[in-house]
């Protein structure tokens, strides 16, 4: 594996190159995450508008999210806001609205925003007649403290690329089919579970050890806090073993690496979505259930929460499920090669 070195060094420096430009982007919106308690916002509907039909079902979300939606008609915004110490105001008319924030609150403003952004995505497909059914799945949990961008974003990232294992192998892979190695397998003394392992331990270090130097980098670039050392090393040995059987089995099964790259970053992608490596898994609006598929999803929780407060609930299932991805996958793949090696012979 060592032998693709170029595709190994970019392993571990691409997750570096997007932490810095989604902690940069992101820096602001991650504000909203710090302790902030109950915010108080003031809004108005213009009569006759759509957003009549959605108003409670806004103050419902807005509890949930811990916002007090309290309605205001009579006066303009900015005067509502210094009258009655307002964290904000929203401003509904036909077919939009407008959000007025506070220059001294500026945290309190971005949760605003982000609330409104999540809650008018479910009132579109939600549809306008099931509008009042509208509930946003905003995580808080009690024991977490403030997560910045840098801490985030500079974790979740190494996690997502690390899972993209295979990309470290494509080379080596590709030249044994190129150059007629694996004919050379079908004669040998080897059984199918010592070939198996002679892919899979070798790329499974290789890429424990370019996720690692993925985390130092952003620990040294951004000052991305990792927490206990002994959990995340942990985490990251199960994970990247996992990862590699993952890539592997699409390889064995398909015998093509360009189909396998394809099928192994299209599902890193979904899992990553619904896991909260693009949308922050805090206050992502995704239905639990797919979030809860997700291995990323146990990974992200698992290395964010305890890096933040020390704890979390997180590290068995993450372990587990990783576990499990790492045998099932292992089996299919010497299974496939088996199959395919008595064909050849």
């Amino acid at each position: 594996m060592g032998r693709s070195w170029v595709n190994v060094l970019l392993f571990a420096i691409c997750p570096v190159i997007v932490s810095a430009v989604l902690i940069s982007a992101f820096s602001e919106l991650m504000e909203n995450y710090k302790e902030r308690g109950e915010m108080r916002c003031g809004y108005s509907i213009e009569s006759g508008s759509i957003w009549e039909t959605a108003e409670e079902a806004l103050k419902i979300s807005g509890e949930q999210a811990d916002i007090d939606f309290v309605r205001f008609d009579e006066e303009e915004p900015e005067e509502m806001i210094s009258k009655n110490e307002l964290s904000g105001f929203v401003k509904f008319e036909s077919g939009k609205y407008k959000i007025y924030r506070v220059s001294e609150k500026p945290t309190q403003g971005a949760a605003l925003e982000y609330f409104m952004s999540a809650f008018c995505d479910h009132m579109t497909n939600a549809g306008i007649d099931s509008v009042d059914d509208i509930k946003l799945n905003i995580e808080h949990p009690a024991f977490l403290k403030a997560v910045d961008s840098k801490d985030y974003y500079g974790i979740v990232f190494v996690l997502y690329y690390a899972w993209c294992a295979i990309i470290c192998a494509s080379g080596i892979l590709t030249s044994e089919k190129k150059y007629g190695i694996r004919r050379r397998y079908a004669v040998s003394a080897l059984n199918d579970l010592q070939l198996y392992l002679g892919r899979f331990v070798p790329l499974a270090i290789v890429v424990f050890f370019g996720t690692i130097g993925a985390a130092i980098l952003n620990a040294i670039c951004f000052g991305t806090n990792w927490g206990n050392i002994l959990y995340a090393g942990g985490l990251f040995l199960i994970m990247t073993a996992a990862a590699s059987a993952l890539g592997l089995m699409f390889q064995s099964i398909t015998d093509n690496m360009i189909i396998t790259v394809i099928l192994t970053f299209s599902l890193v992608w979904i899992a990553g979505f619904f896991g909260g490596s693009f949308e922050t898994y805090m206050f992502s609006d995704r239905p639990q259930i797919l979030k809860e598929l997700s291995p990323i999803y146990h990974c992200n929780r698992a290395m964010v929460e305890q890096a933040a407060s020390g704890r979390t609930n997180y590290i068995p299932s993450a372990i587990l499920y990783c576990a499990a991805i790492a045998v099932v996958c292992s089996l299919i793949s010497v299974a496939a090669n088996s199959i395919r090696r008595r064909g050849r012979a």
